[in-house]
């Protein structure tokens, strides 16, 4: 079972276009969201069993929230339900090139409310945990479970990987120095491009532990690093139509491989297929993924 514990999100977007040249555009939306959420929804869809623990309001956004990760088979039976606090929203513009400004809606939500006790004995009866370093953004105590999640799990046997996934806007230095703790402990690093330089990380002291991490380059592949050597796995080209959640994709399909007894070059290969896969569609949690796997061992 793969355990993933964090933010759910129900966002809105809409696209400037280049320079701001489309006038005042509408938000579309709202769509599940919350990078956790979206990795939990994908592993899913390609058939690994998966345990998400959020929360989410008593509201229609949380009722969003319940029917994304329904329709991916994700186990909502540790989805908690916070009757007094909303569920977190977000708003995310586009400006063209990638650019993306998000406004988020989370201090006070239900999304930070996750205790330990809600993790139950999930912990110990996962086989792999994940953990998307945007959980530790929002503070307690979502930040203390999410972390305690990571400690049972490894402690309990869990292989770990972690998505640091650094939003330099929003990230206070209490948490950067709780994601940068949490590396050492991951067997599998799923960076994008200069994210663990902006950590501080001491990538080659992670390689000698005997981590494998794979960096995301977008259009340019993905860099395989491990004891055994170095290799580029290319990405998949496409048109992109929503890029929002690619790398949160990138992990699910690279767990799901993983799993499945894949070796981290053929599993970045998956990850790089499935992404390519989700941003063809619009939203982060609408892609229905296909891939060739073995059963999940």
């Amino acid at each position: 079972m793969l355990l993933i514990v964090g933010e759910a999100i129900v966002v809105y977007q809409r696209d400037l276009g280049p320079g701001g040249s489309v006038p005042d555009p509408p938000y579309a939306g709202p769509w599940p969201s919350g990078a956790p959420a979206i990795t939990a929804y994908v592993a899913a869809r390609l058939g690994v069993p998966t345990s998400f623990v959020g929360g989410v309001g008593r509201d229609p956004h949380g009722q969003v929230m319940r029917d994304g990760l329904g329709a991916g088979g994700v186990d909502l039976g540790h989805l908690v339900e916070v009757a007094e606090a909303p569920t977190a929203t977000a708003h995310i513009t586009y400006r063209g090139e990638g650019h993306r400004e998000f406004e988020f809606a989370v201090a006070g939500t239900a999304a930070t409310r996750v205790t330990e006790a809600d993790l139950g004995d999930l912990p110990e009866r996962a086989t792999w945990l994940h953990l998307s370093g945007s959980a530790l953004l929002f503070g307690p105590p979502l930040a203390r479970t999410a972390l305690a999640a990571l400690d049972r799990a490894r402690r309990a046997g869990a292989r770990v990987s972690v998505d640091p996934n650094v939003r330099a806007e929003s990230m206070s230095p209490q948490a950067a120095r709780a994601l940068l703790g949490v590396l050492p402990l991951a067997h599998v690093l799923l960076p994008s491009e200069g994210e663990l330089e902006a950590l501080g990380a001491d990538v080659d002291a992670l390689l000698a532990a005997g981590a494998t991490i794979c960096t995301t380059h977008g259009p340019g592949g993905t860099l395989v690093r491990d004891g055994t050597g170095t290799a580029t796995v290319p990405a998949v080209e496409v048109e992109a139509v929503d890029t929002d959640g690619a790398g949160d994709s990138f992990a699910a399909g690279f767990i799901a491989a993983s799993l499945a007894g894949a070796d981290p070059r053929a599993a970045a290969r998956a990850g790089a297929a499935v992404a390519a896969q989700a941003i063809q569609v619009p939203g982060p949690m609408s892609v229905r993924p296909s891939l060739t796997l073995p059963a999940p061992r």
